[in-house]
């Protein structure tokens, strides 16, 4: 099978085709730099574009860059007041040596969660249905439990693509940041193809996304990441919460071993999971972001991110507070061959450098570069087709 050739113990990513890549320091596919981007050293897939070739993923970075630009890139805002002395103490609360060694002391472990179910149509051998819950999740930093911007998060919403019959595998897909509209991320997952090839599929939104998006925000997922950044600590806290408790349920519910696909931020949160869920059955992060520091850090004169070093930020000590979460801070739980990590040559939100350092920390399983953007994924029909062939290679699937 050719994910199988994936694997390629010390060495550098392949190409989605299979190949192996160079160890050529430069960006993948000919992109020397996204523009505005500090440089930074990325093993190149192996991968000979040609001048259109190149052309695209020139277009696909800048577009990228466009979309950070205008539409991500956060506008600076007054900090809240007592900042610097707030962040003082969430970095002594998270940076307990406990909450990495020991997982569940940070990730509560699952409980069950009040919820109901509306069926939405009938599906070839299944149905579709809309499912709103309620969790009873307490926030970890003592601080944290009188925000009142986080009282929308109580109540979550899931579309479930599942079949009649018992047994079959759920992938929880997990979208990126600003989305959380279930039927557009239908389409992002391309939920009717995996559901057609056996497996059920839950689409989940995150905290401050979607319906979940509290009064005031000026878009979905904005108070996700604030500058007080015990509200982004408490938000992974929940998702993980949540998720934790559906990998439980759903067996429950007849149901096979469920796993995880997440994109962009949704690939940082599926690969945090699989550091702290055993029961995970695979893995599958496209596109992901692994530290969230290296991110801000890398945008030239970003005017939020001088209102926040003003009071009290530093990439030291933001290192420091959001390490309790993040997906490199622990081993994957998920067996070797059930993890997969999906990359875009001309990424510029979330550089190559993210995938491969995944890559590398989950100990070089399978990976599949297309030649895209974060936003223009070009081919990524066959990426996708790639975490279904990691869920068959697992033998999850029923027999027919």
């Amino acid at each position: 099978m050719r994910s199988n050739r994936h694997r390629a113990s010390g060495r550098s990513p392949v190409n989605g085709t299979g190949g192996r890549s160079s160890r050529r320091p430069s960006a993948p596919g000919g992109v020397s730099a996204v523009a505005g981007y500090r440089a930074v050293a990325v093993p190149a897939p192996a991968f000979a574009p040609g001048v259109l070739g190149t052309w695209l993923l020139e277009a696909c970075a800048r577009v990228d860059r466009f979309v950070l630009d205008h539409f991500i890139r956060r506008r600076p805002t007054t900090a809240p007041t007592g900042l610097r002395d707030r962040l003082r103490r969430a970095s002594a609360f998270y940076a307990a040596p406990g909450f990495i060694a020991d997982p569940d002391s940070f990730f509560a472990p699952p409980r069950a969660f009040a919820s109901t179910a509306r069926r939405i149509t009938a599906l070839p051998g299944g149905e579709l249905l809309d499912v709103r819950y309620e969790t009873d999740f307490v926030p970890v930093f003592p601080e944290a439990r009188d925000d009142g911007t986080d009282a929308c998060n109580r109540r979550g919403h899931l579309l479930w693509w599942r079949h009649a019959r018992a047994g079959h595998p759920v992938v929880l897909c997990v979208h990126g940041y600003g989305g959380g509209q279930p039927w557009i991320e239908t389409l992002g997952f391309q939920a009717l193809r995996f559901y057609r090839a056996g497996i059920d599929v839950v689409l989940y939104v995150l905290p401050y996304h979607g319906v979940r998006t509290p009064p005031g925000a000026r878009h979905s997922g904005e108070p996700f990441f604030d500058m007080d950044l015990v509200r982004t600590n408490e938000a992974f806290a929940r998702a993980i919460y949540e998720l934790r408790t559906l990998v439980h349920r759903l067996p429950a519910m007849g149901t096979g071993p469920v796993g995880a696909f997440g994109m962009s931020l949704g690939g940082y949160t599926a690969a945090l999971l699989a550091s702290v869920e055993p029961a995970l059955a695979f893995v599958a992060a496209m596109i992901p972001v692994v530290s969230f520091a290296d991110r801000w850090w890398s945008v030239e004169d970003d005017p939020w991110l001088a209102v926040a070093t003003q009071n009290g930020w530093s990439r030291a000590g933001v290192e420091s507070l959001l390490r309790v979460h993040e997906p490199i801070a622990r081993p994957a739980l998920v067996p070797h061959d059930r993890r997969l990590v999906i990359g875009a040559r001309a990424d510029g939100i979330c550089t190559p450098q993210h995938a491969e350092r995944l890559w590398r920390h989950w100990d070089r399983p399978r990976i599949h570069w297309y030649p895209g953007g974060h936003l223009m994924q070009l081919r990524r029909t066959a990426a996708l087709r790639d975490v279904r062939a990691l869920v068959r290679d697992a033998g999850l699937l029923p027999r027919r």
